[in-house]
Parts: structure tokens; sequence; C-alpha cells
């Protein structure tokens, strides 16, 4: 009789045990907010955090579509329906404050990456107004909320040039007569809110990414080198500058949130590649001709004016602008020393990023056939 009611008090006891644990897991869970989750990056970061166990709320326009989402949850889940459906969806927009107020309710770490992007001259204000105010709007929703920190995503946009071929790292400041798109203004800005919320008691981190690949709309973003690429490209310039994998932009977002980092910002690159070498690597993926026609500067510069032209007379939007002559044309080399120190991390290769971008757009492409 002992040994019978001993078994049942142990049974009695992993029962009690396992139920805590559930109450803990369920109750605790630490509980996040997310702008920009329709996007790219943003929905890798969605992922992410589910994976950790993570209570996720997720910022949306209310005419903005999910559609980039759901793609790649279906890349990176057997179950995506079930993952996707654990999103709790809040229909807002980070230039209303008492949306973005709201949202933050009951949160105790926000991942800030909503903000428009554009380097069309004619979006420059609207850029600006946009991003910026919204940064703003974030910020101070979370100083009134005292949440545990912001992770703000900036751009490598926002820093200086280099000299002699030295490295961009941190500390590079921006010079006055740098030649800058909207959007680059509108990041710069946006940061300088981040700066001013952490002057005034915000517990924040600052990365600055440089061009994100990974799975998404192959008709925009980074995404759409890979279809650009199979569609014919026989063009390249001599420029280049950094690239990272979406997955390890995601993955240091997520550790430096989760450290006791706080009031830093971080490069975050994997490697500097020429466009050349670049989009060589994606046309031999997709078994394609490599890019064989070299851009000069006169040419691009000869399409500026063209297209400056055809504005004035059709009012057609430039292609072509004094700031992406001089992105294609210049060689940029960003450090990450800072998060490899910091996190002792290793970065994905790009030529493996490419290889499964590459690989998941041919199976979309033939599953359409």
């Amino acid at each position: 009789m002992l040994v019978y009611y001993s078994k049942v008090l142990f049974l009695f006891y992993k029962f009690a045990k396992n139920y805590q644990l559930v109450y803990y897991m369920q109750f605790n869970k630490k509980k996040v907010l997310v702008t920009g989750g329709t996007g790219m990056t943003g929905a890798y970061l969605l992922a992410k955090l589910l994976q950790k166990n993570y209570e996720v709320k997720a910022l949306k326009r209310e005419n903005s579509n999910t559609n980039i989402t759901k793609n790649i949850f279906n890349f990176l889940f057997e179950n995506s329906d079930e993952q996707f459906s654990k999103i709790n969806w809040i229909n807002g927009d980070i230039t209303d404050y008492n949306s973005i107020n709201q949202a933050m309710n009951s949160v105790d770490y926000v991942y800030h990456l909503a903000a428009k992007v554009s380097f069309k001259p004619s979006d420059k204000e609207f850029i600006l107004n946009n991003n910026v105010q919204g940064t703003a709007n974030i910020v101070n929703a979370a100083l009134n909320y005292k949440i545990k920190k912001l992770c703000h995503v900036s751009s490598i946009a926002t820093l200086g040039n280099s000299f002699n071929g030295d490295f961009i790292n941190e500390e590079t400041e921006r010079q006055k007569k740098q030649i800058v798109s909207g959007y680059s203004l509108s990041k710069f800005r946006s940061e300088n809110e981040v700066w001013r919320g952490i002057a005034e008691g915000l517990n924040a981190v600052i990365v600055n990414p440089s061009i994100i690949l990974g799975v998404g709309n192959w008709e925009k973003g980074s995404a759409r080198f890979i279809k650009t690429v199979n569609d014919g490209f026989k063009y390249f310039t001599n420029g280049g500058t950094g690239f990272i994998d979406v997955n390890d932009v995601v993955d240091v977002m997520i550790k430096l949130t989760e450290s006791n980092i706080s009031n830093e910002r971080f490069i975050l690159n994997s490697e500097n590649l020429s466009y050349k070498t670049f989009f060589e690597i994606i046309a031999d993926n997709l078994n394609k001709k490599r890019a064989h026609i070299e851009t000069s500067n006169i040419m691009l510069k000869s399409l500026m004016i063209y297209d400056k032209l055809r504005y004035l007379t059709t009012g057609k939007e430039p292609r072509v602008t004094k700031f992406t002559v001089s992105s294609a044309l210049q060689t940029k080399t960003y450090s990450n020393e800072k998060i490899k120190e910091t996190l002792n991390y290793d970065f994905t290769p790009i030529k493996d990023s490419l290889k499964i971008i590459c690989e998941r757009f041919l199976f979309e492409l033939n599953s359409k056939k």
C-alpha cells in the first residue's frame, strides 16, 4: 500500500511540475511588437521570434497585404499556416501616434523595421515625413511605456564614406558634401530620433545592415536582383558594397535585444563584394550568362541626363539619378569587427546565401509552369 501511495504521489508531483511549466510558458512569454512585418526582413524576424516562443504583435497598415510574409513562412515552415496564425496583426500606422501607443501596451520589446523605401526624387519629402515622424512616434511610445528595449533597424546608408579604401565603421561620420538619397537622409534623421530617446532614458540598440539578401518578392527589394539576372543582365559597373544574409540580420537583432548591451550601434555586414562578382554568383546559380558589358561613368551620366529630359517632357520618373550613378561607381567596404567581437558571431558566406535564394526562386518559377 505504501508503494502504491508513493507512486500516486510521484505521478501527482510530475503532473503538478508539468502543469507549472506549462503555466509558466503560457503566462510568462516575452511580448514583442514588430513594425514592418509585411516586408522581407520583418517576415524572417517574425518567424524567428515565434520559433523562440515569443508572444508576437505585428503592426501593419490596414490596406497592407501579408503575402510576402506568408510566402516566406511557406519557405521556412512545414506548418506555415499554423505558425502564421500565431501572429497578432494590429492595424495601424507608424505616423499615427495613437495607434502606436495602443499597440505598444503590455509589450516588453520593440523591433522597429517599418520604413518607406524609394529613391525617386519626387518621393523625398514623403519619405522624410513618414520615416522620421514614424520613428519619433515609436520612440515616444516606448518611453511612455518604459519598454525593456527597442531594436531600431537603420541602414549603412546613414554612414559616411571612406577615404583611400579604408573600411567604413560605426564611427565614420557623414560628410557635408556627401551625395545622399532622400531615403538615406530619412534613415539618418530617424537614427537621431533614437539617440534622442536614449538621451531621455530609452534602452535601445541600433543596427545598420548592408544590403539584406533573402527570399521575398522577386519584383522588389534585393530579391529583384535574382529576377533581373534571370531575365538576362548584360551590364556591370566597377562599384561594390556590403551584403548580408537576412537570417544573420534577425539572429543578431534578437541576440542584441536579449543581451545587456544597450545604447550602441552596430554595422551588420557579411562580405564586401564588387557588383560584378555579386551578379556573377547569381548568374552561375541560375545557369545564366554572366554580365559582360562594363557601364562607364560617361554612359551612366548620359543616361541620367536623358532620364532628366524625359522627366521634364513626359513626367516619367527618372530611373537614374545622381545618387544611383554615384552608388554604382563607388566601392564601399564596411567593417563588421565590432559586432563580431561583441557577439563572437560568424556570418553566412554570401555565396551560400545566394545559392539557397536562387534555388527557391527557380522552385517557385518552375511551380508556376
